[in-house]
This record gives C-alpha cells, sequence and structure tokens, in this order.
C-alpha cells in the first residue's frame, strides 16, 4: 500500500478526494482515466510514478530477467524499450504475455530468440503504467 501512496502522491493535487488507496481501484472514476493513460512521448516523467515502477520492477523480480543496463539475461534487456516500442504493446506484453504470444508477430519473435516465454506475472493495470514511467525515466537518462 505504502508503493501507491507514493505513485498517486502526485494525483491528489488534480482529485484530494479519490485514490486507489480509498478503496478498490476504481478504472470507471474519471481521474483513472488520466491516471492510467500513455504519456506523449515528449511528456515529463512523472517521478513520483517512475519511483514506483522501480520498486516493482525489483520487488516483482522483473531483474531477474530484465536488465536496465543492456545487458542480456534470461530475456532481453529493457534499455531502450520506451523508444523501441509503443506503450499499448508494451502493456499488452507485461499484462498479457501468453496472449500475445498468440496474436502478435513481435512477441513471437522475442521467444524464437530467447527460448523462454515470459510467464504471466499478474501485473495490473496501474504496475504497468508505473513500470512504463520507470523505464521513460531510465531512457532518458541514458540520452546523449
Amino acid at each position: 500500500m505504502t508503493l501507491l501512496v507514493v505513485l498517486l502522491a502526485g494525483c491528489a493535487e488534480t482529485s484530494p478526494d479519490w485514490t486507489p488507496l480509498d478503496g478498490p481501484w476504481d478504472p470507471e472514476h474519471p481521474e483513472a482515466v488520466r491516471i492510467l493513460a500513455a504519456p506523449e512521448a515528449d511528456a515529463p516523467i512523472d517521478s513520483a510514478m517512475a519511483a514506483a515502477g522501480e520498486r516493482w520492477y525489483r520487488n516483482r523480480g522483473c531483474l531477474a530477467c530484465h536488465r536496465m543496463d543492456g545487458t542480456p539475461v534470461v530475456g532481453p534487456s529493457l534499455l531502450g524499450i520506451t523508444e523501441r516500442r509503443d506503450y499499448d504493446w508494451y502493456r499488452a506484453m507485461v499484462m498479457n504475455p501468453d496472449s500475445m504470444l498468440v496474436h502478435d508477430d513481435d512477441a513471437r519473435e522475442l521467444l524464437q530468440v530467447w527460448r523462454v516465454p515470459m510467464p504471466d506475472q499478474g501485473v495490473r493495470e496501474l504496475e504497468a503504467r508505473a513500470l512504463w514511467e520507470y523505464q521513460r525515466r531510465e531512457d532518458r537518462a541514458r540520452r546523449p
């Protein structure tokens, strides 16, 4: 729950009366759409969301298969992922990897290269969005 407090601290400015901590996540709430929306490529990094994404990346064990420094491990490095893929593809891959292997040519190509399918980690949409923000932050930090 602490992660969500940090994640949504920036959202409290525009909607102090609702956060996912007030009860179950409500995808129908007007603020949910804004929180989960894919950022424009040049949008500023939401530092609270990126920090939560980094913690989720480490706590979920993503680091065991995906490094952020270009080092290949069990799966591809995520270095530059926000420049190679769009958010919708990324979200689908982290939330529904089994479905992506059935329906997406790029996901099947990755499986041919890495030989290990990404397991379903039970990533929820809020987590996927925070993970993306973390990866956007890291990709920007590495730009020359």
